[in-house]
C-alpha cells in the first residue's frame, strides 16, 4: 500500500508545486522588471485568481471523491454519471465566473485596499485572467479527475506543460516585450490553456469508453458534488481571503512596502501550502476508494502515511526557507525595506506550516470520506480565527500583531483538528459495528 500511496501522492505534490510556481514566475519577472508596485499588485489581485482556481478545484475534487466512492462500491453507472456531472458543472461555472469577475473586479480591487499605481496594475492583471477563467477552471477541475482515474503522472504532465509555457511566455512578454503585469497575466492564461489540452484528450477517450449515459446526471448528484467540493474550494480560497485580510491591515498599520514584503513571503510560502495540499489531494483517490469498499483499516493507514509525509515536507520547507530568507527577496527584486522585513517574518510563516500540515491532512481525510461538517470547521474556521487575532493583536503589538496573527492561528486550528480526530475515534469505539464510512457508502 505504501508504494501505491507514493505513486499517487508524489505526482500530486509536483503538480501542486507547479500551480504555486505560476505565481512565483510571474513575481520573478514582474519584480525584476516593474518593481515593488508590480509585486504588490499581483499580491493584491491574486485572491481573485485563487477564487477562479478554487471553483475548478472544488468542483473537480467533489466529483472525484464521489466517483471514486462509487467505484469502490462497484457502481459503474454512478461513476460515469459523476464524471459527466462534474464536466457539466465545470462548464456552467466557467460561464458564471467569467461574467461575474469581468463585471465586478474593479470594485473588488478597490475593496482590497490597493491605491494608485498598485491599483492600476492589479486591475490589468485580474482583467486578463478573468478573460481566461474558463481555461483556469477546467485545468484545475480536470486534474483531480485524472488522478482519480489512476493517471497521477498524466495530471502532473499536464501541469508541467502549462508551467513551462508560462515561463517561456513570461520571459517573452515581460522581460523582452516590456508588457509588465499585463504580459505576465497573458502568459499565465495561455499556460492554463496548454494544461487543459492533455486533460481534455484523456477525458474524451474515457467518456467514449463509458458509452451512453455519462451526462445523465441529476440535481441530487450535483448536490453531492457541491457538498464535498465546498471543502477543497475553501482549502484553496481561504488562504487568499487571509491574504486580503492581512493586506488590508498591513496597509492600515504600515504602507505598500509592508504589502510588498508580504508578497515576497507569499510567493514562497504558498508553494509550501500547495505541497501540503498535494499530499492531501494525492491520497484522496485512495481513501475515497477504500471508503467505498468499507475498509476502515486501510483508510487509517493511508491517513497516517499522509500525516508523516506532510510533516516531513513542512520540516524540509521550513529549513529551506529559513536558510534562504535573505536570498529570496533578492530573487524577486524587492526593495531594501521590503527585503529586510520579509526576511524577518518569513521564518514565522514557514514554521507555522508544521501545524498547517496537521490541519490540512485532517481536512482532506474528512472530505475524502464525505464527512464534510468536520472538514468545513477546519477549512473555514481558519479565516475566523485569523480575523479574530488580526483585530486584537495589533492593539498591543502594532505591525507585528498583524504578522503574528497567521502563525498563531495555525496552532489553534491544528489543535482543533486533533480534537475532531479524537471525537471521531471515540465515535468509532462507541459504535464499533457502525463505521462512519459505511454510512457514506450506503447513501453515496
Amino acid at each position: 500500500m505504501l508504494k501505491k500511496f507514493l505513486r499517487f501522492v508524489l505526482p500530486s505534490m509536483v503538480a501542486f508545486a507547479f500551480t504555486g510556481l505560476y505565481s512565483i514566475v510571474d513575481g520573478f519577472f514582474v519584480g525584476n522588471n516593474v518593481g515593488d508596485d508590480g509585486l504588490a499588485a499581483i499580491n493584491v489581485a491574486y485572491p481573485l485568481v485563487a477564487f477562479i482556481n478554487a471553483v475548478g478545484t472544488g468542483i473537480g475534487m467533489g466529483g472525484s471523491v464521489m466517483l471514486s466512492i462509487a467505484r469502490g462500491r462497484g457502481d459503474a453507472r454512478a461513476e460515469k454519471r459523476y464524471l459527466g456531472g462534474t464536466l457539466f458543472y465545470l462548464a456552467a461555472a466557467s460561464v458564471i465566473v467569467t461574467a461575474l469577475l469581468v463585471g465586478v473586479y474593479p470594485y473588488l480591487i478597490d475593496i482590497f485596499g490597493a491605491e494608485g499605481v498598485v491599483n492600476a496594475y492589479a486591475d490589468d492583471y485580474i482583467f486578463v485572467l478573468a478573460c481566461f477563467a474558463a481555461a483556469q477552471i477546467f485545468s484545475t477541475g480536470c486534474v483531480p479527475l485524472l488522478r482519480n482515474f489512476g493517471t497521477s503522472f498524466g495530471a502532473m504532465f499536464a501541469m508541467a506543460s502549462g508551467f513551462v509555457t508560462n515561463i517561456v511566455l513570461d520571459w517573452l512578454f515581460v522581460d523582452h516585450l516590456a508588457q509588465g503585469v499585463y504580459g505576465a497575466a497573458v502568459a499565465t492564461g495561455i499556460g492554463q490553456i496548454v494544461t487543459v489540452i492533455p486533460c481534455a484528450v484523456y477525458l474524451a477517450v474515457k467518456i467514449k469508453r463509458f458509452g451512453r449515459g455519462v451526462f445523465r446526471t441529476s440535481p441530487a448528484e450535483l448536490w453531492r458534488i457541491t457538498r464535498v467540493g465546498i471543502s477543497p474550494f475553501g482549502v484553496l480560497l481561504c488562504p487568499q481571503i487571509i491574504t486580503v485580510i492581512l493586506n488590508k491591515f498591513l496597509f492600515v498599520y504600515g504602507d505598500a512596502q509592508y504589502v510588498a514584503a508580504y508578497s515576497v513571503i507569499m510567493y514562497v510560502y504558498c508553494v509550501d501550502l500547495l505541497l501540503l495540499q498535494g499530499v492531501g489531494d494525492g491520497v484522496q483517490p485512495l481513501i475515497s476508494l477504500v471508503q467505498g469498499e468499507g475498509d476502515r483499516a486501510a483508510v487509517l493507514r493511508l491517513r497516517n502515511y499522509a500525516y508523516v509525509t506532510a510533516l516531513i515536507v513542512a520540516a524540509a520547507c521550513f529549513a529551506a526557507l529559513f536558510g534562504l530568507r535573505h536570498v529570496i527577496p533578492e530573487v524577486f527584486g524587492a526593495g531594501e525595506f521590503a527585503a529586510a522585513e520579509s526576511a524577518r517574518i518569513l521564518p514565522f510563516f514557514a514554521g507555522s506550516s508544521l501545524f498547517t500540515a496537521v490541519s490540512k491532512i485532517t481536512a482532506a481525510y474528512f472530505y475524502s470520506m464525505d464527512r464534510n461538517s468536520s472538514a468545513y470547521v477546519l477549512v473555514y474556521g481558519e479565516v475566523a480565527v485569523i480575523l479574530l487575532f488580526v483585530l486584537t493583536l495589533p492593539a498591543a503589538w502594532g505591525i507585528d500583531g498583524v504578522w503574528m496573527s497567521l502563525p498563531i492561528a495555525q496552532v489553534v486550528i491544528a489543535v482543533a483538528a486533533l480534537a475532531l480526530l479524537y471525537a471521531l475515534r471515540r465515535r468509532f469505539i462507541k459504535y464499533p459495528d457502525r463505521p462512519e464510512y459505511v454510512r457514506t457508502a450506503r447513501q453515496g
